[in-house]
């Protein structure tokens, strides 16, 4: 190999051929497949083949060509072949170690470097957009996190052991509410009624109890004004026998009674 690194240009040839034992394929394949420079030479030269090889017109070789081709690349001989002189004037050649040339030069680092930077840049402005636009999203990012925080808080509160559950409801009234019971017989004409938390009728006036017939109007049942507790009694009226009753009011009358009634009913019950 050339310099002991790479493969010499006539080995090269014959690998681009074919004619090389298999001892000396494998460890050239092994060698081409590690090294840029002979695997670029490698491609120049079969390039060069193909171009040399269409421009040659289709003949039979001559008897003892081959060999004497042979010989002359086993030779070990230094100077240049016909071959590689024509390689050299070909213009693939030439515009192959031209651009090679052009690589060797500064002028190929200053664009790449050029075009990195370009791409750093864009890069970078990348990141920027976005940076803005996670900073706009934050706030609401944050609100997202700070109500997630507290739907795990009232859950871990709502299945906790160690909380007091109490039921409300609607405070009971001290005043309770007026009410009135009858008992009544129509076949005898007897009628008891009580009543409870009536408030005191106005000055001058008094409950007056009414038997609701199922036909006509209403019959007056006594008068009646609750004590300081509000309670009340009607016992034993004067009543018709055999008056079939649909209902009983209460109504606030002049204290001396009425025979019909003159106010709207306050209590009532069928």
């Amino acid at each position: 190999m050339r310099d002991s690194l790479h493969i010499p240009e006539e080995d090269l040839i014959q690998y681009a051929l074919g004619t090389l034992k298999d001892t000396q394929l494998s460890t050239l394949t092994a060698h081409i497949s590690l090294c840029n420079a002979c695997r670029d030479e490698l491609a120049l030269i079969m390039v060069d083949l193909a171009a040399y090889a269409t421009v040659q017109p289709q003949s039979e070789v001559p008897a003892g060509a081959r060999d004497r081709l042979m010989s002359r690349l086993t030779s070990g001989s230094t100077a240049t072949s016909k071959f590689v002189k024509m390689r050299n004037k070909s213009r693939i050649y030439i515009m192959s170690k031209s651009f090679q040339h052009w690589l060797d030069t500064p002028m190929p680092l200053r664009i790449l470097s050029g075009a990195l930077a370009a791409a750093l840049v864009f890069m970078v402005y990348d990141d920027l957009a976005h940076i803005h636009q996670i900073r706009q999203l934050q706030p609401e990012l944050n609100r997202i996190e700070s109500e997630t925080a507290q739907l795990q808080e009232l859950r871990n509160f709502l299945q906790g052991n160690h909380a007091q559950q109490v039921s409300m409801h609607e405070k009971p009234s001290l005043i309770k509410a007026p009410e009135g019971h009858v008992l009544y017989s129509a076949t005898s004409g007897k009628l008891v009624f009580t009543a409870s938390n009536m408030p005191a009728p106005p000055q001058g006036k008094a409950y007056e109890l009414w038997v609701l017939p199922v036909k006509g109007s209403p019959v007056p049942a006594g008068m009646f004004t609750p004590d300081l507790q509000g309670s009340a009694a009607v016992i034993f009226p004067q009543i018709p026998v055999n008056l079939e009753a649909s209902g009983f009011g209460v109504t606030v009358e002049d204290a001396a009674g009425s025979p019909v009634p003159t106010s709207a009913i306050v209590l009532s019950g069928q």
